[in-house]
């Protein structure tokens, strides 16, 4: 067992020295917003889509934003039958990044795990996530990006800065924002590379449904008590206080996971008060079963420590944290 550390995991626009909390894994069920079930396994299916041409595939339902109380999501089905491709965007906070998951034949892939390549066209470059195969309640296989996507992918420029805050351990660096015009110019999403079919979902502006899941997720700080005008004029997001790879270790796992080969994605907030102490952690969105949550809520509440947020003038508020902690096997 080992403990993955992902220092890109982050939603803020700020610097935020947080880290994709990973940890050895489930096999259960991820809920989308209209309810569709999905088992994470491994679909076995022979052939290579390399080289093959990407299928086009229209709208075939309209845009569906979910507002949950601790997430949003949008999505939408394209083509039909056997083609038919159902995208879902989920989103945990304010700010650029979705987590994607795409369900349909075209989306079968023979690999446990693997890099996925997801581009927003026309204008925007190719990104490679990894991904899990999974399988839903209809026997559908999907695959789940593990890390969220932005329109745009940061630029080499940009991550080297980053690189360069972090190692001096630096609270003042911002991350470029996507803009409403970088939003509106893309017009698909095109998915290739160790799936059964390469595919292009022709969405349309993507600006309308962003800007609906952006006011979803502006309203979810007032669900949560937090000072929404304070929030958006910080001086300091929350930080944390230690390592958070060391908050949730491979002793963490459900030794009954273990012995039925599951594994989990699980993503989570904590409630961090104005002395940086956690008071609550909430699941957001989990593949479950549940014992993978409780296990991330009891070890996070026992070793997290934090850095309180800061107004901008400098006083401590309370505010919020979120990551997701991956169990593999």
């Amino acid at each position: 067992m080992s403990t993955i550390m992902h220092p890109m995991a982050h939603c803020n626009a700020r610097l935020r020295f947080a880290a994709l909390l990973g940890i050895i894994m489930s096999m259960k069920t991820w809920t989308h917003c209209w309810s569709m079930a999905v088992l994470l396994t491994a679909c076995v299916l022979p052939g290579d889509a390399g080289a093959k041409e990407p299928l086009r595939l229209k709208p075939s339902s309209k845009w569906n934003v979910h507002y949950a109380d601790d997430s949003c999501s949008m999505g939408r089905s394209f083509g039909e039958g056997d083609q038919r491709v159902i995208l879902v965007a989920d989103r945990y906070e304010p700010g650029d990044l979705l987590r994607l998951s795409f369900t349909g034949k075209p989306a079968a892939t023979n690999l446990n795990e693997g890099l996925v390549q997801v581009r927003f066209g026309p204008k925007e470059a190719v990104q490679e996530v990894d991904f899990y195969p999974a399988t839903s309640a209809n026997k559908m296989p999907a695959v789940i990006l593990r890390e969220g996507v932005r329109i745009a992918p940061h630029a080499p420029e940009e991550l080297a800065a980053y690189d360069a805050a972090v190692k001096a351990e630096r609270q003042d660096f911002l991350w470029s924002e996507i803009t409403p015009e970088q939003e509106a110019a893309a017009t698909f999403i095109e998915v290739k590379r160790s799936i059964r079919q390469p595919f292009i979902l022709e969405t349309g502006s993507l600006g309308p449904p962003l800007a609906a899941l952006r006011k979803c997720t502006d309203e979810l700080l007032g669900h949560w008590g937090i000072d929404v005008a304070k929030h958006a004029t910080l001086s300091r997001q929350v930080t944390p206080a230690s390592n958070p790879g060391k908050w949730v270790r491979p002793n963490d796992y459900p030794p009954a996971m273990i012995q039925q080969g599951k594994r989990a994605i699980v993503h989570f907030r904590l409630n961090v008060d104005a002395a940086g102490k956690p008071t609550a952690c909430h699941i957001q969105k989990s593949t479950r079963p549940q014992a993978f949550d409780d296990a991330v809520c009891k070890a996070i509440l026992r070793n997290a420590k934090f850095e309180p947020a800061l107004d901008a003038a400098g006083n401590p508020v309370a505010s919020y944290w979120l990551n997701t902690v991956i169990f593999h096997i």
